[in-house]
């Protein structure tokens, strides 16, 4: 039986007193696309930030292919080859253009040439429907266009893992569609995903597995057609009636 991509058991986080994980535990397998649900405060963001290293945890154990994440041990550049991450706010250097900010990672963490990353930045702001605005400064740009560019950015990394926190919670309604085509491309593609949202409708749609999080535990986990139509959790359901 293959390895799990992501394997997590017993994660706790805590700050101070207040415990935001209280020992997650799941896996995610190659071209999985886990949806992540719950109110805010749940911890999901959190659970992403320990994932890619940008929280350290309290207890518990997180697996990256076969590499175990833990920031005090210096392999967190290593753990964010592997896992891109996309923030609810875009994070875009505002004096680079597009190809630029595409363009920075590989060549100041990957170290490879001007040409080529140049190269892979033009094909992937194509493949996010932004090769026109290649030259575009982030200001010139609106907020679904610049979370395309944000994710095109992460894929110059060429990831095995993408983490998305909420990625349309920041934008106008009428530019949220165009970020959701992306990321259904990307699972289309076989992209492995966790993404935090509260599109019920993109995880109906492409979501493979949903967990629930309630006050930093998973309440419930399931299909996405059992836990959106025939909730068993009290919590879960009262989350669906109100985000419907």
């Amino acid at each position: 039986m293959p390895q799990p991509l992501l394997s997590i058991e017993g994660l706790v986080k805590s700050y101070g007193l207040h415990c935001v994980l209280q020992g997650i535990s799941f896996q995610v397998n190659i071209q999985e696309v886990v949806v992540i649900l719950g109110l805010s405060g749940s911890g999901k963001s959190t659970l992403l930030r320990c994932i890619n290293g940008l929280e350290d945890f309290s207890a518990g154990r997180i697996v990256v292919d076969g590499l175990e994440v833990n920031p005090h041990r210096g392999n967190v550049w290593t753990i964010r080859q592997k896992v891109g991450m996309i923030f609810q706010h875009f994070n875009l250097f505002p004096h680079l253009t597009a190809r630029q900010n595409v363009e920075l990672a590989p060549r100041r963490v990957l170290g490879l040439p001007r040409a080529e990353c140049r190269e892979r930045a033009e094909a992937l702001l194509a493949r996010v429907g932004l090769a026109q605005f290649a030259d575009k400064y982030p200001g010139r740009l609106s907020g679904g266009q610049q979370q395309r560019v944000a994710i095109a950015r992460a894929l110059a990394m060429q990831p095995m893992l993408m983490l998305f926190d909420e990625p349309t919670s920041a934008l106008d309604p009428e530019t949220v569609g165009e970020v959701l085509s992306t990321m259904k491309e990307l699972a289309a593609s076989g992209m492995t995903m966790i993404v935090v949202t509260h599109e019920l409708g993109f995880a109906r749609e492409v979501g493979h597995r949903i967990l629930f999080m309630d006050g930093g535990i998973i309440l419930e986990e399931g299909a996405p057609e059992i836990i959106l139509s025939r909730p068993q959790n009290p919590r879960t359901r009262q989350f669906i009636q109100a985000v419907l």
